[in-house]
């Protein structure tokens, strides 16, 4: 920050999700060398693996300490170590942490004898308007999701439900600068009541959420590149009528350590370029034994080179390598890898020799594929993902559909066929082209982090 300026703090406060996390932790380092002052609030058990995931960062990390949520399993903070139904009671409880948050913000005021500049609060925790309302603080909603999912999302979480959906196949969305068509398999879950049973009140959370984010704040903050997404960042100003921001930023291949000494990186080394498809379904997508076999059979009978990561369903006994085809190892043992856990996705997805990404669509993951360059094959699983596979596979060209839906099982030959397509036909090759040139023109547009900017200029103006 330039000598003679006064240091502005900033407080910053993620829903407790790792998909949420992630863009947060992007965030706070970039304001961090902007010279901001940055506390990242978040749970007591979720503090120490975020610094680790920090270190050599200046954010200031704030642990808060979540009251009892009867129903939830102890020291289980993150939605990534609950289950589906334990991850929506974390979801509608998280305003027990508005008492906490409270006594912090008296506690820096008084200590500092002046208020943070804003509070960068995550859309999934609306209570934090009524906080900083009462502080006198400006609340900047950060949407962690892409611009067109922030904006169809809220367009259907603030209009009465029932007179968008009913019973129509087709949604038509019409609504300041926007014109979408959505099938009624890409709305979420959570509007089409006959898909969606829950003990919890979600729904009217989600809808208190959206219509927070969309008249309680002094500005918005979307994870996505303006130049991508530019006119759903229009739409959220013109329907908030406040600025609105795109701060996502290139993501650069990790430099070489431990990572690069990974089991699936030194196979990658031996590969061909652009000859390998990444499977990979994100934290909290987990596929079932019918699933995973249909999956399997695809893959080998597509003949194409694989890494594929297989994670454990939180809370589960079962090792869901298990599930796998009995032949399935020793029939692909030359051309693919199975990795049981973690395995250094950025590294994989900007290693030369991954051609595609099979993805749940998460917008972590989307984002990602895109900033290296990478098509993808695609699977929406539940809420924003169905957008995001939309403005993969509609808008920009860059991924092939195989299915939707958390329980849907699509067939080994559609898997078979569309991997072919992906790894082995000219239509896979154009995909790959254009991948790369949007790459180029993101890297190209985000070098003067424009958004990041006007985010920061926006903040040094605040009183």
């Amino acid at each position: 920050m330039a000598e003679g300026k006064e240091e502005k703090h900033i407080v910053m406060f993620p829903f407790m999700a790792q998909g949420h996390f992630i863009p947060f932790l992007s965030l706070a380092n970039v304001l961090t060398c902007r010279g901001l002052t940055v506390s990242f609030l978040t749970t007591t058990a979720n503090v120490s693996k975020l610094k680790s995931q920090a270190v050599g960062s200046s954010i200031r990390f704030v642990s808060l300490s979540l009251p009892l949520v009867h129903g939830l399993p102890p020291a289980c903070e993150s939605t990534d170590t609950l289950s589906f139904i334990d991850g929506q009671l974390l979801f509608i409880s998280s305003h027990k942490l508005s008492q906490p948050f409270e006594e912090w913000l008296e506690q820096i005021i008084a200590e500092t004898s002046k208020k943070p500049a804003c509070i960068i609060s995550d859309v999934f925790l609306p209570w934090t308007a009524q906080s900083a309302s009462k502080f006198g603080i400006p609340r900047v909603v950060f949407h962690t999701t892409g611009a067109m999912a922030a904006s169809l999302l809220q367009y259907l979480f603030t209009n009465p439900v029932s007179d968008i959906i009913r019973d129509r196949q087709i949604i038509e969305i019409h609504d300041h600068c926007i014109n979408v068509i959505l099938r009624s398999a890409e709305v979420p879950e959570i509007l089409r009541s006959d898909l969606f049973i829950s003990p919890y009140p979600t729904l009217t959370v989600l809808q208190q959420a959206y219509g927070s984010a969309k008249e309680s704040c002094s500005a918005t903050l979307v994870n996505t590149f303006a130049e991508l997404e530019a006119d759903y960042v229009r739409y959220l100003e013109e329907s908030t009528g406040k600025p609105v921001w795109g701060v996502a930023h290139p993501l650069h291949r990790p430099q070489h350590g431990i990572n690069n000494e990974s089991e699936c990186i030194r196979w990658l080394d031996t590969q061909k370029h652009n000859s390998v498809l990444y499977v990979s379904f994100g934290s909290q997508a987990f596929l079932s034994e019918d699933q995973t076999k249909v999956l399997a059979r695809g893959i080998a009978a597509s003949k194409q080179r694989f890494i594929w990561t297989i994670k454990d369903l939180v809370g589960s006994n079962v090792n869901s390598c298990d599930f796998l085809p009995e032949d399935f190892m020793e029939a692909t043992k030359d051309r693919g890898r199975v990795i049981h856990g973690w395995v250094p996705q950025l590294l994989i997805l900007s290693h030369p020799s991954t051609a595609f990404f099979m993805t749940h669509c998460g917008w972590n993951s989307t984002l990602e594929s895109i900033s290296a360059g990478v098509p993808m094959v695609l699977w929406p699983m539940s809420f924003d993902q169905f957008i995001n596979a939309k403005l993969v596979t509609e808008h920009l060209d860059l991924g092939l559909q195989i299915c939707e839906g958390l329980d849907a099982i699509p067939s080994s030959d559609i898997v078979e066929n569309t991997v072919k397509t992906a790894m082995a036909t000219k239509i896979g090759e154009d995909m790959r082209l254009r991948a790369l040139k949007i790459k180029e023109s993101i890297n190209e547009a985000s070098c003067k982090l424009s958004g990041i900017e006007g985010f920061v200029s926006y903040v040094l103006s605040l009183c």
